[in-house]
């Protein structure tokens, strides 16, 4: 144990990530397997290279089991995965790597995304080809139709095209922005031009306005003098002819 630890084994404390936990477990075998060490000595080995939490777990599960049982490295690798890596989290992330797209992330993100989930569903990837198909089959739709045409030697070279023509791509977006901002900047300094002499350099004549006089109405007609009233000097008889009984 002293000759292994001095190659600096691998230490596994803890982790979210199951691929992390199975990482460890296939690093640790193969470093047991390069350093000579006897099979029967695998479980003390790796189980001396759990820390902090990994280490809690490991003690707790040794003293679940019955006294006096020797634990094959088999066992200790199943134990291993039932905890760091469930299958339920493996069967999740095999479906996000079926149903994984490129969507608003560049070749470049959608490559890291697609290799780290791409280890959980190594059956679907078995071959070069097949990792090429599926990496094609998510990629957006207009760099699915320029990488469409050729055939590549293997999924980096394929990769690299893509991440040429995605650049391309941006480039000739942003020389289209640049022209339609030119072109709509130069629109309206054209429009300044026509306007402002017409309101600037040339002098304000005033515009005489309409005279305009609402017509008069005649003059009211005079109105008659009251005549005076009649004198009467001598007073009304009755033998007069009038008649006073009204």
């Amino acid at each position: 144990l002293h000759d292994f630890t001095r190659l600096n084994p691998t230490v596994f404390r803890n982790t979210v990530q199951p691929m992390d936990a199975d990482d460890w477990l296939r690093d640790i075998t193969h470093e047991l397997d390069s350093a000579g060490v006897d099979p029967v000595d695998y479980v003390t080995f790796a189980a001396y290279h759990l820390k902090g939490p990994a280490a809690q777990w490991w003690s707790t599960h040794k003293r679940s089991l019955p006294a006096g049982e020797v634990i094959s490295w088999e066992d200790f690798q199943s134990a291993f995965r039932a905890r760091y890596i469930p299958q339920g989290i493996i069967d999740r992330k095999q479906e996000e790597f079926r149903n994984l797209t490129q969507g608003n992330m560049t070749v470049e993100a959608y490559q890291r995304e697609f290799l780290n989930l791409s280890r959980y569903a190594e059956d679907e990837v078995t071959t070069d080809a097949r990792k090429q198909q599926k990496f094609r089959r998510g990629l957006n739709s207009d760099l699915k139709l320029a990488l469409a045409v050729h055939d590549f030697a293997n999924f980096a070279t394929m990769v690299n095209k893509a991440i040429s023509v995605e650049t391309a791509q941006m480039e000739h977006r942003d020389s289209l922005k640049r022209h339609r901002d030119v072109g709509s900047s130069s629109g309206a300094t054209q429009k300044r031009r026509i306007w402002l002499p017409n309101s600037v350099t040339m002098p304000h004549v005033p515009v005489p306005r309409p005279s305009y006089a609402a017509p008069r109405l005649p003059p009211p007609p005079p109105r008659p003098r009251a005549l005076p009233p009649p004198t009467n000097t001598t007073p009304l008889r009755p033998q007069d002819g009038l008649c006073f009984k009204c």
